[in-house]
């Protein structure tokens, strides 16, 4: 049975790894599973726009561009999966995204209403984790932050989840992803998926 994963978390808990992992795990066991990332698609069509954008600017561009090429990709994800009925979808995405106005919802209504999750994944880690790994990799561009403000992330990030559980009727879980077990998490997504 086709099912629609969205998977979340803060950026530094390892989503992106986790959906990569998840995506060869279920190749293993003969899964059809198509794994999508929203920020892919979102660069991908601000460059068919003519603009180019590197995928950690997207959330410091003008908010109407970022609203825009949200629901964008909403419809090109939405469009996809109605193309393969027999695969299931994991969405690799943010449940919110800090910019310089706020918070701003990931996964606003309109993008709820075209991707119709039956669950939602939050990855977390513990916030000194998250801290780490946001810095290893420097082709990110990544903002500086406190331990605080990591911990008021991950809270924000969990609300979200509620919030869009009680729009969509979908189930959230929460995926531990402590360093080194990616490969643990990603068979706890892999459960969902039948």
């Amino acid at each position: 049975m086709s099912r629609v994963i969205v998977v979340t978390g803060i950026p530094g808990t390892g989503k992106t790894t986790i959906c990569n992992e998840l995506r060869r795990l279920a190749e293993r066991v003969g899964k059809p599973v198509v794994v999508l990332n929203y920020g892919t698609m979102m660069v991908e069509l601000s460059r068919e726009q003519g603009k180019t954008i590197h995928r950690d600017d997207l959330r410091t561009a003008r908010l109407l561009l970022q609203r825009n090429l949200q629901l964008e990709a909403a419809e090109r994800i939405s469009k996809t999966m109605a193309g393969k009925i027999k695969n299931s979808f994991v969405i690799d995405t943010h449940m919110m995204v800090k910019t310089a106005e706020g918070y701003w919802a990931g996964l606003p209504l309109e993008v709820l209403k075209r991707l119709n999750p039956d669950s939602l994944v939050l990855i977390e880690a513990e916030p000194d984790e998250v801290l780490a790994r946001r810095f290893r990799n420097p082709s990110r561009k990544r903002d500086r932050a406190l331990i605080e403000e990591v911990v008021e992330e991950l809270t924000f990030s969990r609300q979200m989840a509620v919030a869009c559980s009680v729009l969509t009727g979908a189930t959230v879980k929460i995926v531990k992803n402590p360093s080194g077990k990616q490969v643990e998490a990603a068979e706890e997504i892999l459960k969902l998926l039948g």
